[in-house]
């Protein structure tokens, strides 16, 4: 795998109609038959059932990024998308960040 596009800053909707900020890394095989969507920064603050609060965010998101950038980047691809989690904070510090898989 290839990195194609790395810290990809797009906007996206979230779930109450604000505009945000996202991020994506794209990899793709040197052949393009597949590829990997990374999705960083849609948590959008995350508020009340957090996890689907990220889900819905990430689900958004990719459809802004799959009616835009990934049709001229991977067109071909087999796509993986999977959304980074950020890491909660604990007395004992931080935990690490965690990747959902969308599709």
């Amino acid at each position: 795998m290839q990195l194609v596009r790395g810290a990809h800053e797009f906007e996206y909707r979230d779930q109450q109609g604000i505009d945000r900020l996202g991020q994506a890394d794209i990899w793709a095989s040197p052949n393009g038959e597949r590829a990997v969507l990374v999705l960083k920064n849609v948590d959008g603050g995350l508020s009340g059932d957090e996890r689907g609060t990220l889900l819905d965010n990430a689900r958004r998101a990719f459809w802004m990024l799959a009616s835009s950038l990934l049709p001229f980047l991977v067109p071909q691809a087999r796509l993986e998308v999977y959304v980074l989690r950020p890491g909660e904070q604990r007395e004992d510090g931080p935990t690490k960040p965690r990747a959902l898989i969308l599709t």
